[in-house]
């Protein structure tokens, strides 16, 4: 577990993406473009802006980048071992950085048909990970792209929107009570009713406070997917990658038996200490093998760099596959 030093070694061999990047654009080592709109906000974990002032060199990935570097290795790895046909699926996808970033990697380290599931549930962001694929040579059309949270059930759920933002999440039964009493402090309880009555959302700006700074995001009604109905019509996935905001908690369990039938690699971004350390003990009872297991909110100490954890970082492989 968390040995480096032949992910290290490996990247370093690696020729990097040389080239002019698209106006209002950056790449990454592989080539993929993104539009600066995307992260203009708020930078998130899933993209690593690696490129030199003009965009013309750009640099490997390394230990001390932290979780785009193991995000990266999970893709490297998981195309590396794919035989036949590759599949992704990317819970809580955003404008799907990382399902672009395998597809490209699948290009060039091992040509093969592929099938990318992205799964996000902000309307905007559903909309972006359709433009990302388009501006980097995939067909949307091709791919199977679902404009829902992740859940439990198919219930629809109540959710955070906020373009540009990257820690939206579902509303917990824990958080609607103080939800409802920042809605009484503003004097917008009969407005919120009429919108929730009228359109499934509250219609309005609410601040929300958290390590990142504090955002103001609406709360509408999304639709929602059980993570056994996104896999069945999946015969096998090489990797999965889950960065849900928290709900890793809740949706990973009830679909067990089918991870451990049908999906090779499993990334996951963990959002609390008690979280990160359940679902490891969850894999480690159904004998998956953690390859890398790096705790949330915490600075690690390596030979290679120290780097820090916003999410933290488990990555399983299954043994049966």
């Amino acid at each position: 577990m968390n040995d480096l030093g032949p992910l290290v070694d490996t990247f370093a061999k690696l020729e990097p993406w040389r080239g002019a990047c698209a106006e209002g654009s950056f790449a990454n080592y592989l080539g993929v473009m993104t539009d600066l709109e995307f992260i203009e906000r708020h930078h998130p974990s899933n993209t690593s802006l690696i490129s030199e002032k003009n965009g013309e060199a750009i640099r490997l990935p390394i230990v001390s980048d932290g979780e785009p570097f193991f995000e990266f290795a999970a893709i490297h790895r998981a195309v590396h071992a794919a035989r036949d046909r590759f599949t992704m699926v990317e819970l809580g996808g955003g404008y799907a950085a990382r399902s672009v970033d395998a597809y490209t990697a699948l290009q060039i380290f091992n040509p093969l048909a592929c099938q990318l599931v992205i799964v996000e549930a902000e309307p905007t962001h559903f909309q972006w990970a359709k433009r990302h694929l388009a501006a980097n040579g995939i067909e949307p059309k091709n791919h199977w792209l679902i404009n829902a949270a992740v859940s439990i059930d198919s219930d629809p759920i109540m959710f955070m929107r906020g373009a540009g933002l990257f820690f939206n999440g579902i509303v917990g039964i824990e958080d609607i009570e103080k939800l409802v009493t920042q809605i009484i402090d503003m004097g917008a309880s009969d407005q919120v009713v009429r919108n929730l009555i009228s359109g499934g959302a509250c219609g309005m700006q609410i601040p929300f406070h958290s390590a990142a700074g504090a955002y103001n995001f609406d709360y509408s009604f999304v639709s929602a997917m059980a993570l056994n109905d996104i896999l069945s019509p999946l015969p096998l996935v090489d990797l999965m990658d889950i960065d849900i905001q928290g709900a890793e908690n809740v949706v990973i369990h009830p679909a067990m038996e089918m991870l451990n039938a049908r999906v090779k690699r499993l990334h996951i971004g963990t959002h609390r200490p008690d979280i990160h350390s359940g679902l490891w003990e969850l894999f480690f009872a159904n004998e998956w093998i953690c390859e890398f297991d790096y705790a949330p909110a915490t600075t690690h100490q390596t030979p290679w760099g120290a780097f820090e954890t916003q999410d933290g970082i488990l990555h399983f492989c299954n043994p049966r596959l």
